[in-house]
């Protein structure tokens, strides 16, 4: 199945996120997540302001699981994170 993450960034946590920020990366290509798509949400400014996990996992757990040890959760870079089933209808995987 394909799950998605969607986490908007707590704007009071910016030097969190440029301190953690390589770790964060580390993190999503360590290869423990079978992950076909991530990426940053971006604002009109053009400025980060989330980022969003497209993975093919055997169950929602395995992403919470994988999210909770993402080190930009662990220091609260993000404000909200949720986590969904994702069934595509348009594009590549149908």
């Amino acid at each position: 199945m394909l799950a998605v993450r969607v986490a908007i960034s707590n704007p009071e946590k910016a030097a969190a996120r440029a301190t953690y920020l390589e770790d964060h990366k580390r993190h999503l290509r360590s290869g423990r997540l079978c992950i076909v798509q991530s990426g940053p949400i971006l604002d009109e400014a053009g400025e980060g302001s989330g980022g969003v996990v497209v993975a093919d996992v055997v169950s929602l757990e395995e992403m919470r699981r994988f999210s909770a040890e993402d080190p930009f959760v662990l220091h609260e870079v993000y404000s909200s994170i949720s986590i969904y089933e994702w069934r595509p209808t348009i594009g590549g995987r149908g």
